[in-house]
């Protein structure tokens, strides 16, 4: 494709027209989603929306071979989009898959992720069911030439250049591979570019074997472009209709301008650090510096552990239950192999000898600690928030010693020179130290502690990383003054292995989301938090640290805490002191379960076809033009059984093995657990009640059986398994569990009375309009810092306040910073309505009117329209018909649709009423 506008923008253009004509357009198929073990969060819909949209024949964007980038932040889930991808070329005919990295341990981490179902990242669910056939994912070295199983070579690019070039027994040639229609994964691609970025283009074949002592730029260059581009992917040049496929996946993209420009028609979906961490799926970074010294820094971080641990112990007894095995993880880096031995030997000793009396020196730490402006340098504050936890809950030091004992043993703490490892330049692990390096988080996995160098700085998954300590002091050496040196650059690389989030419940907030960027002062806030210990006398290494993770996005000096609470002349006036805010709860859905199964259309089961095939041994021929031998399958009539059978003809035990099947997965349907909460249950039994599923029908086709009795177990398993699996899709879409009750009256005092504390980004335009309404009588909060959106409806009001006060008596609009919460009646969605405008009418004595007012961006305001209907729905409910009384006052609600400054005819049409009528 030459065009000279990225390829993304192309397709999201392209994508938008096409969802504007069918909302319904590039749906992702459900044997994509029912086959993937995890839900899919919206980035990465997005990125296999944007696969749908290239790989769509209409579009005219695809070519062959095929060539393409996902350049997404890390920790947002390529893998994840790996897997999809496979499903989707699997469906497409494709069945042989090449993965390929430039590391060992990333190999060894992916095998686990797309073939061991029994690893807690395994990403496929237990049966992988595609037309009704159950595919398997097997790990191979070479390639059958015929198979309906996924098989995926597993490899380092330096072996597979090795192996293509250096006959072996039991190995791929690089014929066999030209002959296939293939799909290569190459992960961490940001390494592979090292003939593009000399400017040059390796032809010819280059025989030459890649040492295992090689450099980077010798495997970048014989490996990835020369092998995987040159000869793999476009078959050296010398095959027609070439259907290779090559999809790439980085964090990182290249600023050389020959990386960018080759990219350019090849990027197709772009998601970097910057929105990631935006959206909120990540820890905060701070960045605690200090003046302790070596034993003290371990001390701090083994005291901070101690301190999650006990947060997330008082929460798992108040309800939060994916806290039941938290286990926080430390990670001490060192210079040097020889100084991280010397480390994790004094760690130990620390450990075990440690005593009350050595934690004196937080007597003092508010002095040795650093405490910034920034919102990434809140070591003081946070050291003395666990010093008041410990004072508060009467813990003596001598438990908190014995406590940390007790978690870091020698059994719980690995160092990645592995005891058996006589190197002394370069970093190894067993086997069994990568499988528990790969699996912290897993409830059987004992490690707390880590000691490296640069060992784990890529290829690394891991949630419950919470602290890193930088043990050697000083700043890092190497380079000029002008260029970073790349040890300080490998230590952001372990900073972001750390921001991953670690998913824990609270309430009714999002799991995988950060829940308290509005409530910093809250406990659990110190779980969304990673920690980077560092000493820094003069603050020069901080500094060096923090420009470099600025530039990559980690943190943003535009984000900062500010407060937000009621100007003192609004608390002053009687309308603050007598008048009520209208607000609503959410309940639990009383007819929940009732509505659940009746949603359900009995026949929404549209069958299972039994697949059965017989060889005509007389058509069987051979077709010298081609070289290929054939078979010509005859395909008999599929016929209905009859009768059409329902769920409760079918054995009891069958659909016992296939729930337990099922089950195996944590947020399954078919655990009893969710089985009782969504269908009311007392036991599976009752599955086969006509209530239930008793009688839902479930078609099957065959061509060789006539009724159910002469089916096979295996068969009836997978029809079992393949109706459960469609029926919890049919049920997901219905399950209603709450809904928003009326609305009742509260004072401005119990819900605006305190000052609010919250993370914001500020904008010059913000702070200049802040300027202008902290002095605007009707403006009623000392505060402001908006969005564009935001700043549009401002402006707008801005321009009506007269019309308005010649209407009303009293005008007051209220900036809501994420305080106040109402629920939509159907599904009690919780909805924070940016603004309300409380209005007093001047001719109907005691008549008060309760306006809602939300701004929304263009890409919002289709995921949004439920919220746009609950206003309209308000307007209904508490409109100038349905008046609502408090103690003699009169209220009307009014809820406005969404306003966008594009296109606010709707908006203005209702919000002129206001003041028109």
């Amino acid at each position: 494709m030459s065009n000279s506008k990225d390829l993304y923008k192309i397709i999201s253009g392209g994508i938008v027209g096409a969802k504007s004509f069918n909302p319904e357009a590039l749906k992702i198929p459900g044997y994509i989603k029912n086959n993937l073990k995890h839900k899919l969060y919206y980035w990465q819909v997005e990125a296999l929306e944007h696969l749908l949209y290239y790989e769509n024949k209409n579009t005219g964007l695809k070519e062959l071979p095929t060539h393409l980038m996902f350049n997404m932040a890390t920790g947002s889930g390529k893998t994840l989009i790996m897997a999809a991808a496979i499903l989707y070329y699997y469906k497409q005919g494709y069945r042989h898959f090449i993965f390929l990295v430039n590391q060992n341990n990333i190999v060894d981490k992916t095998q686990n992720n797309f073939t061991n179902k029994m690893h807690t990242k395994y990403l496929f669910k237990d049966k992988i069911t595609i037309n009704n056939d159950i595919i398997n994912v097997k790990e191979v070295e070479t390639f059958s030439k015929s198979t309906e199983n996924i098989e995926i070579k597993f490899t380092t690019i330096q072996k597979l250049h090795n192996d293509i070039h250096i006959e072996r027994e039991n190995q791929i040639t690089l014929q066999e591979l030209n002959k296939l229609d293939i799909v290569i994964l190459g992960d961490e691609a940001h390494h592979l570019n090292a003939d593009t970025k000399r400017g040059v283009e390796q032809l010819e074949i280059l025989e030459t074997e890649i040492a295992s002592n090689a450099g980077a730029d010798e495997i970048e260059r014989k490996g990835w472009e020369h092998t995987v581009v040159n000869l793999i992917l476009n078959k050296n040049g010398k095959m027609r209709n070439n259907k290779n496929i090559l999809l790439e996946f980085t964090a990182t993209m290249d600023d050389d301008e020959r990386i960018v420009e080759k990219y350019r028609d090849k990027t197709i979906y772009k998601f970097d650090l910057k929105e990631f961490l935006g959206a909120g799926y990540t820890k905060e970074i701070n960045l605690i510096s200090s003046r302790l010294n070596k034993k003290e820094r371990i001390l701090q971080a083994l005291l901070f552990s101690w301190y999650r641990e006990q947060i997330a112990l008082k929460y798992f007894s108040l309800g939060s239950e994916k806290l039941i095995n938290f286990k926080p993880v430390i990670l001490f880096r060192s210079k040097t192999i020889e100084e991280s031995k010397h480390d994790y030997e004094e760690f130990l000793k620390i450990v075990i000898n440690l005593k009350a009396s050595d934690f004196d020196f937080v007597k003092d730490i508010g002095n040795k600690v650093d405490e910034g402006d920034s919102l990434y340098e809140k070591g003081k504050s946070k050291s003395l928030e666990i010093i008041e936890f410990i004072k508060r809950e009467k813990i003596s030091y001598y438990q908190i010693a014995e406590s940390i004992k007790d978690s870091f043993q020698k059994k719980n703490c690995i160092i990645t020179n592995s005891e058996d490892n006589t190197a002394k330049t370069i970093e190894k692990t067993t086997e069994g130290q990568e499988k528990l390096l790969n699996s912290l988080e897993d409830k059987n996995n004992h490690i707390r502690a880590i000691f490296t160098v640069k060992r784990l700085t890529e290829g690394w998954d891991v949630l419950n990383l919470f602290d890193i300590v930088r043990l050697y002091e000083g700043q890092n050496a190497g380079g000029s003054t002008r260029k970073t040196p790349d040890a300080t650059i490998q230590e952001k690389q372990l900073i972001g292995r750390g921001v991953r989030y670690y998913p824990f419940d609270y309430n009714n907030e999002i799991v995988n989301k950060r829940k308290f960027d509005n409530n910093m002062n809250h406990e659990l806030r110190i779980l969304e938090e990673l920690n980077y210990y560092t000493y820094d006398e003069e603050s020069r290494y901080i500094s060096h640290i923090k420009e470099e993770l600025r530039k990559d996005g980690y943190i943003n000096d535009n984000k900062v805490k500010k407060r937000f609470q009621l100007k003192d002349t609004f608390k002053d006036k009687t309308f603050y002191k007598t008048k009520k805010i209208w607000k609503n709860k959410r309940d639990e859905n009383p007819e929940r379960r009732l509505k659940n199964l009746e949603d359900v259309d009995r026949d929404f089961y549209k069958g299972y076809t039994i697949k059965s095939y017989n060889l005509i041994e007389n058509k069987f021929g051979y077709d010298e033009k081609d070289d290929i031998k054939r078979l010509d399958i005859e395909v008999n009539e599929f016929k209905a059984l009859e009768p059409i059978p329902k769920f409760k003809d079918f054995d009891k035990n069958i659909v016992y093995k296939a729930i337990n099947t099922l089950s195996k997965d944590n947020d399954s349907l078919f655990q009893f657990k969710n089985l009782k909460k969504e269908l009311n249950i007392g036991s599976v039994d009752n599955l086969f009640d006509e209530k239930f599923l008793g009688d839902f029908y479930i078609p099957i086709y065959s061509d060789t059986v006539e009724n159910l009795e002469k089916l096979s177990n295996s068969d009836k398993l997978i029809i079992v398994i393949d109706f459960l699996n469609k029926f919890e899709t049919e049920l997901s879409g219905i399950i209603n569990p709450y809904i928003g009750t009326e609305f009742k009256a509260a004072s401005f005092e119990d819900v605006f009375g305190n000052p609010k504390e919250k993370i914001v980004e500020i904008n010059n335009i913000s702070e200049i309009e802040e300027g202008k309404l902290i002095n605007e009588d009707w403006y009623v909060l000392d505060s402001f810092n908006g969005t564009s959106e935001e700043l549009e409806l401002i402006k707008d009001i801005r321009l009506t306040i007269g019309n308005l006060k010649d209407k009303y008596e009293e005008v007051y609009l209220l900036r809501n910073e994420e305080v106040y919460k109402i629920y939509d009646f159907d599904k009690g969605r919780g909805f924070q309505p940016d603004f309300i405008l409380f209005l007093k009418d001047k001719e109907e004595d005691r008549k008060y009117y309760q306006v809602f007012m939300e701004p929304k961006g263009d890409y919002l305001i289709e995921r949004d329209e439920w919220k746009d209907k609950f206003l309209k729905d308000i307007s209904i409910k508490y409109g100038e018909g349905n008046i609502l009384i408090f103690e003699d006052d009169l209220y009307s609600l009014i809820g406005l649709p969404l306003y966008n400054s594009k296109d606010n005819h709707e908006f203005e049409e209702e919000y002129n009423k206001i003041w028109r009528k």
